[in-house]
């Protein structure tokens, strides 16, 4: 907590530290790299989701991702049992297809 604070203090750009994921609309290098991550994570997520819920069981990652589904649990932030496209993608910066 105290080294947390004295950071805060030292480095007050920390504080506010964004993602680095860069948004779908950036421009450049970056952008391009994130439209084409989106669209195989789109791909991936609609090919896995069979029931069609909006949501990944375990069973349904393991058909795209072994690791996702090797790590599940790590991925499940709400332990729920499900991987929702945020969990799925690791972040919150995109919104689902």
């Amino acid at each position: 907590m105290r080294l947390a604070m004295i950071l805060a203090l030292a480095f007050p750009a920390l504080a506010g530290a964004q993602t680095i994921v860069p948004e779908l609309d950036q421009t450049g290098r970056p952008g391009e790299i994130a439209r084409m991550v989106f669209e195989k994570s789109s791909r991936q997520f609609a090919s896995a989701d069979a029931n069609g819920d909006g949501r990944l069981s375990a069973e349904e990652v393991a058909t795209v991702s072994p690791f996702k589904a090797n790590s599940f649990a790590r991925f499940d932030k709400d332990a729920d049992g499900f991987l929702s496209w945020q969990e799925f993608v690791g972040h919150d910066r995109w919104a689902a297809p």
